[in-house]
């Protein structure tokens, strides 16, 4: 079932080979060394795939995010936290839909819902609500040629 364990070797299966500079990461949804696939854990990992993501593509570090002018006007003993400049940088890190980042009053307050309630509410939703687009017609008329040829030769080895 979806839990810490799942999510936690996830973590470490997908992201060495990121760091290692994988373009892909197998296994999204899967649990019980891939026996079983599960909606709550793909959406969960889903999410965990994009901080991954995040991770790998380093800090940006430029004039405007390093900032120099107002770490010289905050000064030492001051406190950046509330200055406009790290809430408006602040988003540009890894945004979250369903990890939980409130204190956890406020958690108690919306509910106490953790992640894998929340990966079987969004799954259900997505499972509802998703409305593909339409494939190109010269893509549908290629695919359609390719399950003929391949119908063609299944017939021909029967």
């Amino acid at each position: 079932m979806p839990d810490a364990q799942a999510a936690h070797e996830f973590t470490l299966t997908a992201i060495l080979p990121a760091l290692a500079g994988a373009n892909m990461i197998y296994g999204v949804g899967m649990l019980d060394s891939g026996m079983t696939w599960d909606y709550a854990q793909a959406v969960m990992q889903n999410e965990m795939v994009s901080m991954i993501v995040k991770a790998i593509e380093g800090i940006s570090l430029n004039d405007e995010l390093l900032a120099l002018d107002i770490i010289e006007s905050v000064a030492p003993g001051g406190e950046y936290i509330t200055h406009a400049h790290t809430y408006e940088n602040m988003k540009q890190q890894s945004q979250v839909d369903l990890f939980d980042r409130n204190t956890r009053e406020a958690w108690e307050a919306g509910g106490s819902n953790d992640i894998v309630d929340k990966s079987y509410e969004k799954a259900l939703y997505i499972l509802k609500n998703y409305k593909p687009d339409p494939l190109p017609d010269d893509i549908l008329t290629l695919l359609n040629e390719q399950f003929n040829e391949a119908e063609i030769r299944a017939e021909k080895q029967a």
